[in-house]
């Protein structure tokens, strides 16, 4: 069972979302959807923002919301629920709405899983991942208002499905070095020799 949550977190592991991310983007523009474009890269990487300086505001000064367990968002939470949401939403613009709402209630239980294996693996407390899927569906909420026509065919998919093939085969099945890389900026942009860790057990 273990084996299999670290299977599962692994979708929501930067080394994943981030390019999956760019390849969405390019995807968007490459079909002239110009604003829905612009409107990702601006959803995704704010949310991305918010993640890293909560993260770096802990770590390098200890500066948390009290009574909550909280060392900033779950990065993999947020990224894997803003970018499958997302797609789910791209892909069914122009579905009959129980479609589109199967598609997304199937899609929010992936992402609720990458949560909970964060959860079941004690890398993340019940706030992180909860505030994680938050951020990560508004994201994605925000991002659905710059959509207002259909999809592209299925035939422009095989560019994005090629790209994350091609991905997957040279290297992107190592989870990033996410964590250490904050941990190395906390340290220097708060002078301190080490950073701060959690005071509560998980």
């Amino acid at each position: 069972m273990n084996l299999s949550w670290h299977t599962i977190t692994f979708f929501g592991d930067s080394a994943i979302t981030i390019p999956a991310a760019c390849i969405l983007a390019l995807w968007l523009g490459l079909n002239r959807m110009w604003r829905p474009m612009l409107a990702w890269l601006l959803c995704f990487g704010t949310a991305m923002f918010i993640v890293v300086v909560s993260k770096l505001l802990f770590m390098g000064w200890d500066i948390a919301p009290p009574m909550l367990n909280f060392t900033g968002f779950s990065g993999h939470t947020a990224s894997s629920s803003a970018l499958y949401l997302s797609i789910a939403l791209v892909l069914t613009q122009g579905c009959s709405r129980p479609r589109r709402s199967l598609v997304l209630a199937l899609t929010a239980l992936a992402v609720t899983a990458i949560g909970v294996s964060r959860l079941m693996i004690k890398v993340h407390s019940e706030s992180e991942v909860l505030l994680g899927l938050l951020l990560g569906a508004g994201a994605a909420w925000a991002f659905s208002l710059s959509l207002h026509r259909s999809p592209p065919p299925w035939r422009h998919l095989l560019l994005p499905l090629g790209l994350a093939a091609a991905l997957l085969m040279t290297g992107f099945d190592k989870p990033a070095p996410t964590q250490s890389f904050l941990q190395e900026l906390a340290k220097n942009l708060s002078g301190r020799p080490e950073v701060y860790f959690r005071h509560e057990p998980l």
